[in-house]
């Protein structure tokens, strides 16, 4: 800026303008003008170097706005998306690929860990099974009364020396409990050689004598087995029951044969048994009772129950006899219709 000084005036600044840009960065006018209500214009304040700005006429309106906000003749640039940025609808190669090498790596390592679980496994059963140290050296048993120990054992098929981890335990179970006299068992091991047998048997009752073989059978009517060389025969015998109801009609022919086991029990606790023991139980076809007491085989007709009354009538009878010195045959206390009659046939 430099300062001029004309003759007789005063001293003023001029603003010595800067050369202007070349055409192609030529900037364009920073102020905007609006054209003026009735006509006239305002003036801008580039117009005239160092005036100030001023509006020439009244209600002139002057719009200005910031260097920023100039606006450009240039075109506008186009940006362009690197091609990274491109999106595509199908998965890459690469991607896909790696999921099936993923899904392959996780099926191979879970067929390593089953085949090395299999094969130790393997190893441990073939080990136990064939170590001597799982050797059975001892067997204990209990319960048995009728079988002895050697024969429990031999029965449920198991010996000193097995490996107690190849004994099938249920078929030595299943073995033990086809024995007549064995009615439940129980087989199990104690590693690591020993083995424990508990057994239950049949109790017997009685005999139930038929013309195809005499029978053992237990308190509940059940039929043991068949009467061999060394079995216990001090029992009560009944008589009467056919074999074939016990095959056509099981159930019955057991409630039978324990209604005759009861009342040979009844009669062991009358005055009766001390006189005269009961020798046989004989089931009648229609299903009432008769007993055979005594060495001379006093009859008594008992007919149907209940019995423990018609028992103590057949004790107060036979104690009168005695005193009389008669000796009955059969006493009859089978009339139902009239229950207080007893009819005595001598000898």
């Amino acid at each position: 800026m430099s300062t001029l000084r004309p003759p007789g005036g005063p001293v003023r600044n001029v603003r010595r303008s800067s050369p202007p840009p070349p055409p192609s960065e030529a900037a364009e006018p920073s102020d905007t003008f609006d054209p003026a209500p009735g006509g006239v214009e305002a003036r801008s304040a580039t117009s005239e170097p160092g005036a100030p700005r001023r509006s020439e006429a009244p209600g002139a309106t002057v719009s200005s706005r910031p260097p920023s906000a100039a606006v450009s003749s240039r075109p506008p640039r186009r940006s362009v998306a690197p091609p990274s940025a491109a999106v595509s609808s199908r998965p890459p190669a690469p991607r896909r690929a790696s999921r099936v090498f993923a899904a392959l790596r996780a099926v191979l390592g879970v067929l390593m860990v089953v085949a090395i679980g299999s094969g130790a496994v393997w190893g441990a059963r073939k080990y136990v099974r064939t170590s001597p140290r799982f050797a059975v050296n001892e067997i204990v048993t209990a319960g048995g009364k009728r079988r002895s120990a050697e024969e429990i054992a031999l029965i449920a098929g198991v010996g000193k020396g097995q490996n107690v981890f190849t004994i099938d335990l249920e078929r030595s179970r299943a073995r033990l409990t086809a024995d007549p006299w064995i009615e439940s068992a129980e087989v199990g091991r104690q590693l690591p050689g020993t083995l424990t047998i508990r057994v239950v048997e049949r109790e017997a009752a009685g005999l139930v004598a038929m013309p195809e073989g005499t029978y053992l059978v237990t308190r509940d009517g059940a039929v043991i087995k068949r009467v061999e060389a060394g079995d216990p025969l001090d029992f009560h015998v009944v008589t009467g029951v056919a074999l074939k109801s016990l095959v056509e009609d099981r159930e019955g022919a057991v409630r039978t044969i324990r209604r005759a086991l009861d009342l040979a029990l009844d009669y062991d606790r009358s005055p009766l048994a001390q006189r005269s023991p009961l020798e046989e139980v004989h089931v009648e076809a229609t299903g009432d009772m008769t007993l055979i007491a005594g060495k001379s085989g006093v009859v008594l007709r008992m007919g149907s129950g209940p019995y423990k009354r018609k028992l103590d009538q057949a004790a107060r009878i036979v104690g009168e006899l005695d005193r009389r010195g008669a000796k009955p045959d059969t006493i009859m206390l089978d009339d139902e219709a009239r229950p207080d009659r007893v009819v005595v046939r001598m000898r």
